[in-house]
């Protein structure tokens, strides 16, 4: 309800109690709460019931309301004509705009101490200790007793949101903010529309005509208007009904807020069911993916988990430049059928010989699933020869039964559950690190490696090294890397030939066009697309694709030759120097 003291308030409120409301305040952040806006006007919603609605309350009478109301015409009317126009909203504008410059300027310079007509950020340190010296003293007071609730982080963020709001008026960066600078202020965190001025733009919508001006009688009876409106059974009085039921009408502010929250309400709905039926899609192509054939009664089922084999297969699986493993599986000869479960870390292929015939069902596994790459959702790099390709079965993901290097663990523990509940057995479980062949069912295993644990491999161009402590597992190479000698140090079994033609894969088979890892550096050297300088560096003399795997310790060198292609292939971790343009790339490159 208007009356003439509600808009001399409002009048004096708009200037002066903004300016002292900023020299009361103790942080910046006070200023940086957004002041009370008007609602942003909705087409749904006439000018009228925007404007005059929040002026009518339960037992208004039209005469009083008529009087409040020319109080408040006189209070927009900026110029003192006795008409609203578009002059109104633009006086309005400045005169807020030059309040809210004022006010930024007195609530920035307000942390000047010295009175030097400049804030420094020490300044608005010191200051902020002093507006805040009650909490801090008693957050001293509790921290010395070791009490809770000092609140420390609290405050200090909120000071170095101070300092730094301040001093990013700072443009000239002379470590100052001078009055000029305190007054852009105002464009961090004030509202860019005043009451007076909202109000005034809402007063010129009720002209639907060209001109946009209105005088007191057109404000009035748009009033009325809406008065007669609400006051249902004319009786010059607003009940608490009526003005109810109005509210609820879908054209007014609190019925408009309402249907928007109901439509809110099943927008949100709508999307949690539509995240909820995706995630069961999802659940459910996880699950098909991961499906495993059940195990007939007499089938014993067998899970051998094992991190890498020991030697390298002549066939790539889905890309040239993923290192394939390969092992060899012995089936020892029996009557019992047997349902078997390899999970790996590599990309294998598994050579299967011996009695074959006792295979129910084979599911193998992998965490490679590409290139450089280990996706959960992406079906596994694995492959076998020596099985009928209607006893194997592979996953559409790699996450459906895990590689483990011992049992029990937790991830032994979640794949052999896994295995137990599609297969209703309970299966024989067997881990090892690294093999080269392995007997089943007993699980016996081959291996050309030495129980010693692989030895720490320092590589050293010149000068002295002191090692002090246990050095029985450090090997040093201090001479050039040579291709054929690393190979059977990491790969003991060196490279299986395996025909292409007899693997049963769930991705492409091609032979390797250069041999992974090492093998491929040996193949290379040997064919005379690579040498190596005296430098232990791979120089590229001819056209050529780079071995997949060259990562981490397998990382090398590489000098292409001028007028030599660039290499096909992934590098890895290895560095690749143009001779021609002196350019490098790779990650071994930065280390040199």
């Amino acid at each position: 309800m208007y009356s003439s003291k509600r808009f001399g308030y409002a009048a004096r409120r708009t200037g002066a109690v903004v300016l002292l409301a900023a020299l009361l305040s103790s942080s910046i952040a006070l200023a940086q709460q957004p002041a009370p806006r008007l609602p942003v006007p909705t087409p749904a919603i006439p000018p009228a019931t925007q404007l005059f609605l929040s002026d009518i309350h339960l037992g208004l009478k039209l005469d009083p309301y008529l009087e409040n109301l020319r109080t408040g015409f006189f209070l927009i009317d900026a110029d003192i004509d006795r008409k609203l126009t578009q002059n109104d909203v633009d006086l309005h504008t400045q005169a807020e705009a030059n309040q809210r410059r004022s006010a930024a300027i007195t609530l920035v310079m307000s942390f000047d101490l010295d009175g030097d007509g400049a804030v420094t950020e020490d300044e608005i340190r010191r200051a902020f200790r002093y507006n805040n010296r009650i909490d801090l003293g008693r957050a001293a007071f509790n921290a010395a007793r070791n009490l809770p609730g000092t609140g420390a982080a609290g405050r200090d963020q909120t000071l170095e949101n101070d300092v730094r709001s301040i001093m990013a008026l700072d443009t000239d960066k002379d470590g100052k903010v001078v009055l000029a600078e305190a007054s852009k202020f105002s464009a961090h965190g004030w509202p860019p529309q005043g009451v007076l001025s909202g109000r005034t733009r809402l007063a010129l919508m009720l002209d639907t005509g060209s001109t946009r001006e209105i005088t007191m009688a057109d404000y009035l009876a748009a009033a009325v208007a809406l008065f007669n409106q609400i006051d249902s059974d004319s009786d010059g009085v607003i009940s608490q009904q009526e003005l109810a039921t109005y509210r609820q009408r879908p054209d007014t502010p609190e019925g408009a807020a309402r249907i928007a929250a109901a439509e809110l309400v099943q927008k949100r709905q709508r999307e949690q069911d539509e995240a909820a039926r995706k995630k069961r899609e999802e659940d459910n192509a996880a699950r098909a993916g991961c499906v495993m054939p059940t195990a007939s009664e007499k089938a014993r089922v067998v899970v051998f988990s094992v991190s890498d084999t020991e030697a390298l297969s002549s066939v790539a699986l889905g890309s040239q430049d993923v290192v394939v493993h390969a092992g060899r599986v012995v089936v020892e000869p029996g009557s019992e059928p047997l349902y078997i479960v390899i999970p790996t870390s590599r990309a294998t292929i598994w050579q299967f010989t011996g009695a074959v015939e006792r295979i129910e069902r084979l599911l193998m596994s992998s965490t490679v699933t590409g290139a450089n790459d280990s996706n959960p959702g992406k079906p596994p790099l694995v492959g076998a020869t020596g099985v009928a390709a209607d006893r194997l079965s592979f996953f559409s993901r790699s996450d459906c039964v895990r590689h483990f290097d011992s049992s029990p663990a937790s991830t032994s523990i979640a794949t052999v559950a896994a295995v137990r509940s599609a297969t209703g057995k309970e299966p024989v479980v067997m881990a090892k690190l690294s093999i080269s062949a392995l007997m089943v069912p007993s699980g016996q295993v081959g291996t050309l490696r030495s129980d010693r644990p692989q030895p720490l491999i320092i590589q050293k161009s010149q000068g002295s090294l002191a090692i002090i402590g246990d050095s029985s597992n450090v090997v040093i190479q201090s001479g050039p890397s040579r291709a054929r000698d690393e190979l059977y140090w990491y790969f003991p079994g060196g490279v299986i030939d395996i025909d292409p033609g007899k693997v049963v894969a769930n991705v492409p088979v091609a032979a390797y066009e250069v041999l992974p890892s090492e093998a491929g550096l040996a193949q290379l050297v040997t064919s005379g697309a690579l040498t190596q300088n005296n430098s232990g560096e791979y120089v590229v003399q001819r056209k050529t694709r780079l071995p997949a795997g060259l990562y981490g310790a397998h990382s090398v060198t590489f000098v292409v030759r001028k007028g030599v292609p660039y290499p096909e292939g992934d590098p890895g971790h290895s560095c690749v120097i143009v001779e021609a343009t002196g350019a490098s790339k790779g990650g071994a490159c930065r280390s040199r």
